[in-house]
């Protein structure tokens, strides 16, 4: 009798093969789940620091004007230069020129040396390595005249596309409030919208970045 009740004992005291199979499927399954979700979680996380230096350059760009415009200075000028104090210029194969006096430029130097100068953006295709290169070049003012040399700098190389509309505010229709041309004689544009692309890679996708700043000064400007 005593034999039989420990036979008994014996033969409940495991786990079934098809109970031990069943676990391991189990923990299989939740194994594949967490390393499926690591790798999506890691692999976003790798674009994204792969398109935060396109990022960062954008926001420069788009910062620095955003600076410049907001103290858009219009000097006293003969009637044959009026049309230049504000000037956008798209042209067909992709070169664009925006041209503007500011109170404060300061791409590289600090606000307290800021002076009046005439700024200009410039998105062209360099002729000799056919990149797309984002020239911005300065020319100081003494009161109401440019003096001295124009000095440039290339600030983004390699872009895809680079385009600059304004917001004309003598508009008849919502249709034409944005343009990629503008030259007014004494009133700058209610605001611009900058679309900066970088073509895609092996690494990342195309970037596009694009954002819209209002222009504060909508009268004349003097000293």
């Amino acid at each position: 009798m005593q034999n039989l009740n420990t036979n008994k004992l014996f033969s409940h005291s495991g786990f079934t093969l098809v109970e031990i199979l069943l676990v391991m499927l189990i923990t299989s399954v939740l194994v594949l789940g967490i390393n499926a979700a690591y790798r999506q979680a890691h692999l976003l996380w790798s674009n994204t620091e792969a398109q935060r230096p396109a990022y960062d350059n954008a926001r420069l760009v788009t910062e620095t004007l955003r600076q410049e415009l907001s103290s858009l200075y219009l000097p006293q000028t003969s009637e044959a230069e009026r049309d230049s104090l504000f000037d956008l210029s798209s042209l067909p194969d992709g070169t664009v020129n925006l041209i503007f006096y500011s109170l404060t430029p300061s791409w590289k130097e600090s606000v307290f040396s800021s002076r009046i100068a005439k700024v200009r953006y410039s998105f062209s295709r360099d002729k000799t390595t056919g990149e797309n290169l984002l020239e911005r070049a300065e020319q100081f003012c003494a009161g109401e005249k440019v003096i001295g040399q124009e000095s440039s700098n290339v600030i983004l190389k390699g872009l895809s596309d680079f385009k600059i509309w304004c917001a004309v505010s003598d508009s008849g229709s919502p249709a034409d409030l944005w343009k990629q041309s503008y030259s007014s004689e004494r009133t700058p544009p209610r605001a611009i919208k900058v679309l900066l692309k970088w073509p895609a890679t092996k690494d990342t996708s195309e970037i596009s970045f694009e954002t819209s700043i209002l222009v504060p000064c909508q009268t004349s400007l003097t000293l």
